[in-house]
């Protein structure tokens, strides 16, 4: 799953690195959003940069900016420090023509909200600057009806997947993936007319299902080892999957959008602060709801837990979700990600135990 993206484009592209960022202001201001999913392989020169023991994902990223396959223009979510790590050292270390780093609060409401309404009023200043172009209220209209498109056929796939559709590990991943890396009509038109039918095309497999909650995969390897291992994933509560999309799908009905361009900003401010909180959130108590609710819905039979090392925010975020998915009487499963995951013998050990235990 991790990006390729050629030189060729590069200008014509904005980098992103965390679900926070709000992508209708890049792509208002003539850019196409893509995600870093991180260099393939190694991190030597990253780690030559960044000290080893901090985010695998933060590293993965800073070595894809080092081989030269990232987008000229970046915008850093400064979601966590290992973020604000990477935008150091990008600016340091890479020949980026852009690098913008957003304040994102770890709260939704009050001050914390007025926070991210004014970071994500200075980004579109930033992009005008850079682009030379100006983000109109046209434009930032057009983007959030073309973003509402995507996040209504990925919000679909999550909802089919927890009423039984059980595509394969890879194909369940690659949808959220392309969402993330293709520009919004492109995704449109490969994915708008995918018939998941009422949910339950082809039913759920034999498999055990269980929901993943975690940060990102790196790649489908995982899904299709739960699946050899007689599991069935039936939610992927990641914030590159289940938790990405950030507004309401498109009902097809016309949306009341204000008028004006800082009215739209603002607008997508409060979406973006409103969307399902990660474990960086404050709002602890609506995340573990929200992960109990997957489990109630899709019938789910254990909690497969996927943090990043060195993931503070997870890590600390870990024992009282733990605790609330115990006290339902779910099993849980810890693998703490490499992102590389490159200790798969003792990783597939581990599942095949504890979906013998299921």
């Amino acid at each position: 799953m991790v990006a390729g993206i050629g030189t060729d484009n590069r200008d014509r592209q904005a980098g992103w690195v965390c679900a926070y960022t709000p992508l209708e202001i890049l792509l208002a201001a003539g850019l196409e959003p893509v995600r870093l999913f991180g260099s393939p392989g190694g991190t030597e020169d990253a780690d030559a940069a960044l000290n080893p023991n901090i985010c695998p994902y933060v590293r993965a990223c800073l070595q894809q900016g080092l081989d030269g396959r990232a987008p000229a223009a970046m915008v850093f979510a400064g979601c966590c420090d290992g973020i604000r790590r990477l935008y150091d050292a990008w600016s340091y270390c890479c020949q980026a023509d852009f690098t913008f780093l957003m304040d994102v609060p770890r709260a939704s409401l009050g001050g914390s909200a007025a926070m991210y309404n004014n970071s994500v009023g200075r980004l579109a200043s930033a992009l005008e600057g850079y682009t030379g172009r100006e983000i109109t209220a046209r434009g930032l209209r057009k983007a959030i009806g073309a973003r509402r498109e995507v996040d209504g056929i990925l919000t679909g796939f999550s909802e089919a997947m927890v009423r039984g559709y059980d595509p394969p590990g890879e194909e369940s991943l690659r949808i959220y993936t392309d969402a993330q890396e293709l520009p919004p009509a492109d995704f449109i038109s490969r994915y708008s007319s995918r018939g998941w039918g009422d949910g339950v095309a082809g039913g759920r497999s034999n498999g055990k299902p269980v929901v993943i909650t975690g940060n990102l995969l790196a790649s489908g390897a995982l899904l299709e080892m739960i699946g050899d291992c007689g599991g069935s994933v039936a939610a992927l509560d990641l914030c590159s999957a289940g938790r990405f999309p950030a507004l309401t799908p498109d009902t097809g009905e016309a949306e009341p959008y204000p008028a004006d361009r800082n009215g739209l900003l603002s607008y997508l401010a409060r979406a973006y602060m409103s969307r399902t909180p990660c474990p960086r959130m404050l709002e602890s108590t609506e995340r573990h709801a929200h992960v109990l609710k997957l489990v109630i819905d899709s019938g789910a039979r254990g909690v497969i837990y996927v943090p990043l090392m060195f993931c503070d925010s997870f890590l600390y975020d870990l024992p009282r979700l733990k605790d609330k998915v115990d006290a339902a009487g779910i099993p849980g499963l810890v693998l703490v990600s490499d992102y590389r995951d490159d200790n798969e013998g003792q990783m597939r050990t581990r599942v095949e135990a504890f979906m013998e235990m299921l």
